[in-house]
């Protein structure tokens, strides 16, 4: 049993299912120990097409399985091209563990091939600053417990990618016996949900005090409140309060409900704003939020003052918010879980709100309670012409199954689906909008393709993006996945095009020239089709597309003068 062996049983124990990367000679020991685990039905090798991607298929995967995403590469430009993915999953605070190799320890700072050490080009140095935890194995005794260490840190509060550096010597080293930690995963579960319990009383009591006088709240939803929507609408529903998100906030709430109001911040939505600015309202429960640019629509002062009451289970958010009256520690379900139940017997029940979201999307693409600025976008798809990005997404969204994932990446995408994407199932919906890295979807589908397969996983990029990225289309052809990429094709950066044109001083040309993404497609092996108006998309079979275990491009041709909604809300 190698090194290699028993960091693999490790990923074992922790559910893994997929190690991404691409191979090199120094990473020779862990593609054995993977072929190994394969055999007995373990975590098994993937090979991508470009690290990045990897990292980003690490990262989709991560999302939609709810597991840790594993990525590797070799040592030297291979680590290097790993950088960029890690750094968006660090600011997304997406669980990740990351192995790369090094030359053999006796070799460093000798000039060694693609030495990458201290002594050569320091990736210990780069990646440091895009990680939870960076280490480089030095001795065989120190791999399981730094191992233990990059798990724990990685799954640990706030979440985020954990790396580790290990030589070849190392990897290919005897293991002195089986898992040392046996019970790791059982205590990373176990661990408690603390919430700082004079902060709530006093949340209680604020709360008590401006309902029972007729006051108003008001909640903006933030990141961290993915997956906690239950609890935060109940809490809505007890109080009153209008709910707000943020832009990466968008999945945690369902945007049918009576009381969404959409989005506060960049591409944002009246409706939001005003919300947050009513004289009524007296505290705003900012939940989950790191209160970042485009949370807070470049800080605005509506939001930015002494009626905040910022909850977060991570205390380093706080340094934002010195001027909230109350700051909340505590797990986001935590904390709400207990404020209801503190509540629930100090009010009166109120009416129950009719809330049947398929129901609601079927009645009205846009939801009641959300103002945008042109619902005709929204209107269905007539007749000739191209099309604009909000009529691309109504589509998508009626025809394709109510379980499919949409993963968006960071291009015109961006702010037309801020906007104008609404959907019943709210945590279909995925951004990565920290960081803001380019092709970041075009793997990311892949990977949440890889996390479930029972159904299609959307990437929806502009062709900039894709071309950046796309030969990931051939892992999904390769693996059979039920990926569909949708390029919207406007033959340009079409986000910095618009973008220039309103703060640019010289009229700059950012366009691409004329590509046929079906046709790449269908040279890689998967199936494709062209959208240049309306009626195009009545010509595919919807179901069997939906149903396809393999990929499909869409090469969407729409409108390049059409000036998305890139304003703060």
């Amino acid at each position: 049993m190698t090194m290699s062996d028993l960091i693999v049983e490790y990923l074992e124990r922790f559910g893994v299912e997929y190690v991404f990367g691409i191979p090199g000679t120094p990473l020779g020991p862990l593609f054995d120990a993977l072929a190994r685990s394969e055999r007995r039905g373990g975590p098994r090798a993937v090979l991508t097409r470009h690290e990045a991607g990897a990292a980003f298929i690490a990262d989709g995967y991560a999302r939609e399985s709810g597991r840790i995403g594993v990525c590797c590469s070799t040592t030297g430009p291979g680590a290097t091209n790993l950088i960029t993915g890690v750094a968006s999953a660090y600011a997304e605070q997406v669980p990740m563990l990351v192995l790369t190799p090094q030359t053999k320890i006796p070799e460093f700072s000798f000039g060694c091939f693609q030495d990458s050490s201290r002594d050569g080009v320091d990736i210990m140095s780069m990646f440091d600053h895009c990680t939870r935890y960076n280490s480089m194995v030095t001795h065989p005794n120190q791999l399981e417990r730094k191992l233990a260490a990059a798990l724990t840190t990685a799954l640990g509060t706030p979440k985020g990618p954990a790396h580790l550096s290990i030589p070849f010597d190392i990897f290919a080293a005897e293991a002195p016996g089986p898992a040392s930690f046996p019970g790791l995963l059982e205590l990373l579960s176990a661990r408690g949900t603390a919430v700082d319990g004079a902060a709530l009383e006093r949340l209680v009591e604020d709360v008590l005090s401006v309902v029972n006088r007729g006051g108003k709240i008001a909640l903006l939803v933030g990141h961290n409140g993915i997956g906690f929507g239950n609890e935060i609408t109940r809490f809505a529903e007890l109080v009153g309060a209008e709910i707000v998100t943020t832009p990466r906030g968008k999945a945690a709430i369902n945007p049918y409900h009576p009381l969404a109001r959409g989005v506060f911040g960049c591409a944002g939505h009246a409706s939001a704003r005003r919300s947050l600015s009513a004289d009524t309202v007296e505290l705003i429960l900012a939940v989950g939020t790191n209160l970042g640019e485009w949370s807070t629509s470049k800080w605005d002062p509506i939001l930015m003052n002494n009626r905040m009451i910022h909850i977060h289970n991570d205390r380093k958010c706080f340094t934002r918010s010195p001027m909230a009256r109350l700051h909340v520690e505590g797990a986001i379900g935590e904390v709400f879980a207990q404020l209801n139940d503190r509540l629930a017997g100090e009010l009166k029940p109120s009416a129950t709100l009719p809330f049947d979201p398929d129901a609601s999307a079927l009645a009205s693409y846009v939801p009641t309670g959300i103002q945008v600025i042109n619902p005709a976008c929204c209107a269905p798809a007539e007749g000739k012409g191209l099309l604009k990005a909000p009529q691309v997404y109504t589509e998508l969204i009626r025809r394709l199954p109510r379980e499919t994932r949409f993963f968006i990446d960071n291009s015109n995408s961006v702010p037309w689906s801020i906007h104008y994407f609404f959907h019943p199932r709210p945590e279909s919906y995925h951004l990565s909008i920290e960081f803001a890295t380019m092709a970041w979807a075009v793997g990311a589908a892949v990977g949440g393709a890889f996390g479930d397969r029972r159904a299609p996983s959307v990437c929806i990029a502009g062709d900039g993006c894709y071309l950046m990225s796309g030969q990931e289309i051939t892992v999904a052809v390769e693996q059979g996945l039920p990926v569909i990429f949708v390029v919207l094709s406007d033959q340009g950066y079409g986000l910095i095009r618009h973008g220039h044109r309103a703060l640019g001083k010289e009229r700059v040309d950012f366009d691409i020239p004329p590509v046929d993404f079906a046709m790449m497609a269908r040279a890689a092996g998967a199936e494709a089709h062209t959208i240049r108006e309306a009626g195009d998309f009545d010509l595919i079979d919807w179901q069997a597309l939906a149903e396809r275990q393999g990929p499909t491009l869409l090469d969407v041709m729409i409108d390049p003068e059409e000036r998305p909604p890139l304003a703060m809300a």
